[in-house]
C-alpha cells in the first residue's frame, strides 16, 4: 500500500458553499459527475466534461501538463460498483473524462486498466462514518492483465477527489502489478472542506483553481495535504 500519492486538480468547489461563485461552481461539478450539460445562454448548451478540458488545455499549468504528458497512460477510476456486464456503454464519468483528455491531445493512450471487483458504497451519498475508506477500497479493486510492456508513467483519472482514499488505493493497486511504473493521478475537481477553521486551508478560492499536491494514508486513512 501506498504511503502517499501525489496527484492534481483543476477545478474546486465547495458543497455547503452560499456565494454565487460557489454555487456556481457546485453547479458545474454536479453536471461533470453526470456528464451533463452547461446552460449557456448565448451559445447554447454544451456537455460539462468537454467544457472543463478546454478550459483545462487554456489554462495548463506546467505540473498538469507533466501529469498529462504524452508518454502517460492514462487509466480512468472505476465507480463505486462493477460495469453491468451486458451494459458495455453504461456512464463511467472517469472514462469520459479520459476521453476527452485524449481528444484534446493529453496523455499517450487510455487504458481501462484498474476495475472494481465488488460494490462498495457510494461516497458521495453514504452517512458520515459509512464512506468506504483505503483499504475497503483496495480489496474492491483489481488490475487487468496486460501482454505488452508495463507502462513507465500511468496517471489515475477521477471525476472529483475529496480526502483521496479511492485513488490512493487505486494507485496502490497499480503500483503493486506494475513495479517500476510511476503511478500519480488526476481529478477534474476537488472538494474543499475548511479543515482547519482558523487557518481555513481549504478555503474555495475560485472554480478554476489548478494545483498539484499529496494525499497522505495515515491511520485515520486518506488526506489530502493541498498547497
Amino acid at each position: 500500500m501506498l504511503s502517499s500519492l501525489p496527484f492534481g486538480s483543476f477545478l474546486s468547489y465547495s458543497p455547503h458553499g452560499t456565494s454565487a461563485a460557489e454555487l456556481a461552481a457546485a453547479t458545474i461539478c454536479r453536471a461533470i459527475k453526470r456528464d451533463g450539460y452547461l446552460r449557456r445562454r448565448e451559445q447554447g448548451e454544451e456537455r460539462a466534461i468537454p467544457y472543463a478540458v478546454r478550459r483545462l488545455r487554456a489554462c495548463l499549468t506546467a505540473a498538469l501538463a507533466d501529469l498529462l504528458a504524452a508518454d502517460v497512460v492514462l487509466v480512468p477510476a472505476p465507480g463505486s460498483a462493477p460495469l453491468p456486464p451486458r451494459q458495455p456503454h453504461a456512464l463511467w464519468v472517469a472514462r469520459r473524462i479520459c476521453e476527452e483528455l485524449r481528444a484534446a491531445g493529453f496523455g499517450g493512450r487510455l487504458e481501462p486498466l484498474l476495475l472494481r471487483r465488488q460494490a462498495v458504497a457510494k461516497s458521495a451519498v453514504a452517512r458520515r462514518g459509512a464512506r468506504p475508506g483505503v483499504l475497503e477500497h483496495y480489496d474492491s479493486f483489481v488490475v487487468a492483465a496486460r501482454a505488452d510492456e508495463p507502462p513507465r508513467r500511468i496517471t489515475l483519472i477521477d471525476d472529483v477527489i475529496t480526502k483521496g482514499a479511492t485513488l490512493l488505493a487505486g494507485a496502490s493497486r497499480l503500483a503493486e502489478a506494475f513495479p517500476g511504473t510511476t503511478v500519480r493521478a488526476f481529478a477534474l475537481v476537488r472538494t474543499q472542506y475548511p479543515i482547519d477553521r482558523q487557518q481555513d486551508r481549504q478555503r474555495f478560492r475560485a472554480l478554476i483553481d489548478p494545483i498539484t499536491a499529496t494525499v497522505t494514508r495515515s491511520k485515520y486513512g486518506a488526506w489530502r495535504r493541498d498547497p
